[in-house]
């Protein structure tokens, strides 16, 4: 939700579809052997945490954050993984739950009363995404591997200054992938999570584009309802995150406006969302589990 505490989990957005921390416990996967064949360490040192080139990308990438918003890794996976992880996908995707909905850009319950019904506050805009849960991938798949690796956990934690990071213990929701099809986009929206960290599987032929607004708000609190008209009535740029596959991104969601523009062609959008969180021993409530899921555990 709206908060000041940094987490990444569902939010009801592409990249964070609605925010409701969860946990995990630590994996036993502090071993680097079978992430060998899954990142590319040479570009990613995540292997030598105590480096200096590991040391140099999270200062960089801290830097770009406060700077855009953003910062991505392209080719964080290596070409095997991200095949073998985009062919898991595919092989399942016509069994991922639909959600089909209008929400607010705020992703707020309720609209204001005290405004009209066209002011951005109430303004609805329409999503729709399948998703693929946790517990439908693969144990030992390339994304679930990956998931459970210590070291990509302290990782986001060093970049998003988190000194203590733990996975989902939600069972559908810890890391589960969005589905994109022709014709499907995702409304502009903020984010609930502070931060959202995704993996881009598979691009659209055309259209899918991630399109971001700079950072216009202060905090959960600041509603920034002019620079949210502007950014929708086209005044204000809005800039576009380099999404190749394999590209690992994490995205300042809850601060800048965002949305998934309508896929066209013929080939799905594919993204996991690998969600984290601040404290252990939490997950997403049923209501969020039912809602992109179709059940609840």
């Amino acid at each position: 939700p709206h908060r000041v505490a940094t987490h990444t989990t569902r939010s009801f957005s592409t990249y964070s579809l609605i925010s409701l921390a969860t946990n995990a416990t630590k994996n036993e996967n502090k071993g680097n052997d079978a992430l060998k064949s899954i990142i590319d360490f040479s570009r990613y040192p995540l292997n030598e945490p105590d480096g200096h080139a590991l040391a140099a990308i999270v200062d960089n990438t801290r830097a770009s954050l406060a700077e855009t918003g953003a910062a991505t890794f392209p080719g964080f996976l290596l070409p095997e993984a991200l095949a073998r992880a985009a062919a898991e996908v595919g092989e399942k995707a016509q069994r991922a739950h639909v959600t089909h909905a209008e929400h607010n850009m705020y992703q707020l319950p309720d609209g204001d009363p005290r405004l009209p019904l066209d002011h951005v506050r109430n303004r609805k805009v329409e999503t729709r995404v399948a998703s693929l849960a946790y517990d439908e991938l693969d144990d030992r798949g390339t994304l679930k591997q990956l998931y459970r690796y210590d070291g990509l956990v302290e990782f986001i934690g060093r970049v998003i200054g988190q000194r203590q990071l733990y996975r989902l213990a939600d069972p559908l929701g810890a890391c589960s992938v969005n589905i994109f099809r022709p014709g499907w986009s995702h409304g502009y929206h903020f984010d609930e999570a502070e931060y959202t960290t995704t993996l881009c599987l598979q691009t659209a032929e055309t259209g899918g584009a991630f399109v971001h607004s700079p950072r216009i708000r202060a905090s959960n609190e600041d509603m920034a309802y002019e620079r949210v008209q502007d950014v929708v009535s086209g005044t204000l740029p809005t800039s576009t995150l380099s999404f190749a596959p394999g590209t690992l991104s994490i995205f300042a969601g809850r601060y800048s406006l965002h949305a998934v523009e309508e896929v066209r062609g013929r080939r799905d959008r594919l993204v996991a969302v690998l969600c984290f969180a601040t404290r252990e021993g939490q997950k997403n409530s049923v209501d969020v589990q039912e809602m992109f899921w179709g059940r609840s555990l």
